[in-house]
């Protein structure tokens, strides 16, 4: 009985070596399933693609940046001998072209400081002293929509090939001492603050907390009384070093620098100090 289930298996499989595999598929493939594209668009290497044929969009600086990385001011003006001051474009964060001025002389890199107000028409020739006072100096206009990425984004302009990018400092007047706060709060490289007549706005005070404990300038006149109880209450919250100049009758915001012209050496002996 053994031995006849032994040559039955063995029958078996010899059966099985036998059996040639089917030659008939049992899988069929398809191929893509996508039609072609019903027309054809073709682009010559004549043709700028739409909105990048604006100087600085699509240029060598541009395409060296590493990822992240800031544009220095693009220059909106023409290039004059001898003059220090040029209008510059910068890129906001949504893409908004920036416009103010930039005061530089040579490639060594110099301390920064980034003006703003409402207008830079209201700094008068202060910005021109700043600058023979030994730093470069950037004078930006305030859109309506400012926000504190703008004041980041000027910053990392100013310090991209411009300025000395550790010892970089803001000074805001009126509106623009609020703005100034507020970007330095959330913005490292921003050094020291100068603050002219800030709005009594009770948030720049949580601003503060964000920025201590770096060195604060603050300055109003008595005849403004909201911008002067503000510096005393941002004096009495500043943990870091602070230069607290109250005046009796001078003016708001940057106009304190014509009727006091003090403030402006006030300010220049407080840079040297902080940033140089």
């Amino acid at each position: 009985m053994r031995r006849w289930l032994a040559l039955a298996g063995l029958a078996l499989l010899a059966g099985c070596a036998q059996a040639a595999p089917t030659l008939t598929p049992t899988r069929a493939l398809s191929g893509p399933t996508l039609a072609p594209s019903p027309t054809f668009m073709p682009r010559f290497a004549a043709e700028a693609p739409l909105g990048l044929g604006e100087a600085g969009q699509n240029n060598p600086t541009a395409a060296a940046l590493a990822p992240g990385g800031a544009m220095p001011p693009l220059s909106a003006d023409a290039a004059v001998a001898g003059d220090v001051r040029r209008g510059v474009k910068i890129t906001a964060a949504d893409g908004a072209l920036l416009e103010g001025d930039l005061y530089q002389t040579g490639t060594v890199r110099l301390p920064g400081v980034l003006l703003l107000a409402e207008s830079r028409a209201m700094w008068g020739e202060w910005p021109a002293a700043l600058h023979s006072a030994g730093f470069t100096v950037l004078v930006m206009d305030m859109r309506p929509a400012f926000s504190a990425s703008d004041v980041t984004v000027m910053l990392q302009a100013l310090a991209s090939g411009e300025a000395d990018p550790a010892r970089l400092g803001v000074i805001g007047a009126g509106a623009g001492a609020a703005a100034a706060l507020r970007g330095c709060a959330v913005e490292l490289l921003c050094d020291a603050a100068g603050l002219l007549s800030p709005s009594g706005d009770p948030a720049l005070t949580d601003a503060l907390a964000r920025y201590n404990p770096r060195p604060l300038f603050l300055a109003a006149s008595q005849d403004d009384p909201e911008a002067f109880a503000m510096i005393e209450a941002l004096r009495a919250a500043a943990t870091g070093q602070v230069q607290f100049q109250p005046f009796a009758s001078a003016g708001v915001g940057a106009a304190m620098l014509q009727l006091r012209p003090d403030l402006g050496d006030l300010l220049i002996a407080w840079l040297k100090r902080t940033l140089v």
